[in-house]
């Protein structure tokens, strides 16, 4: 009889330990770090104008977003899609190719930092893609958004570049503004003609997420990405 109860006790000890290990390995494969609020998580995706960002850059990461983390819905991402928008970590994650991450982290950002980077990107929820980039629009893009959160803590992440070195080359960047051009807001605004938009549209600066990747203030700290493994061995 007590080997009976031995037994039954056993396999039930087991069986918690099973139901253990596999949630612990549910929650490592799905959150492979401890999230922090003001983490930048980037992806490759290669919806319109990414794919430009992507063969202009030579870089995989060209979408970003914010991470932001509470006990009631875990980590999400305030990110670009058709607008501003915050998802659950694991939407975000299955958007991507090949549902790979990169995640970096801005160095000695405090937990109270942190949730400022957050409120300041919450700000922006709502707001529509900026296709063209336009810093005079009331549109945005995901590098922008990332480095307007920041700002708010008085950091400047990614250096900016003139769209016309991103833009050379590529014909569906040209199709889109062939259709869209007149709902240019400055460009209406200035009575500016077609090509006299084009031109004032190619002088626009921004920042890409390659850029805010590269920033000497942000660390990797976690990579499926092979373009981004290799940076995480010990040399």
């Amino acid at each position: 009889m007590r080997s009976d109860v031995a037994l039954t006790i056993g396999a039930g000890v087991a069986g918690i330990a099973l139901a253990v290990y596999l949630v612990s390995y549910a929650v490592t494969r799905h959150e492979p770090v401890e999230w922090q609020n003001g983490d930048l998580v980037f992806q490759t995706t290669t919806a319109f104008p990414n794919e430009m960002i992507l063969d202009a850059t030579a870089s995989p990461l060209t979408n970003v977003g914010v991470v932001a983390v509470s006990d009631e819905n875990g980590p999400t991402v305030i990110e670009l899609s058709n607008q501003v928008d915050e998802v659950p970590m694991r939407a975000f994650v299955a958007k991507g190719a090949d549902e790979a991450i990169s995640v970096y982290r801005v160095r000695n950002l405090t937990p109270e930092l942190g949730v400022q980077v957050v409120a300041a990107a919450r700000r922006y929820l709502g707001k529509p893609y900026d296709v063209f980039f336009d810093k005079g629009s009331d549109n945005i893009y995901s590098g922008e958004l990332v480095r307007l959160a920041f700002n708010d803590i008085g950091l400047v992440l990614g250096q900016m570049v003139r769209l016309e070195k991103l833009a050379k080359g590529q014909p569906a960047f040209e199709s889109v503004y062939d259709q869209q051009w007149q709902s240019l807001r400055d460009c209406h605004a200035r009575n500016y003609d077609h090509e006299t938009c084009w031109a004032y549209v190619l002088k626009q600066q921004l920042v890409t997420p390659a850029s805010i990747a590269a920033d000497e203030h942000v660390a990797l700290i976690y990579s499926d990405m092979p373009s981004d493994q290799a940076a995480l061995r010990p040399e």
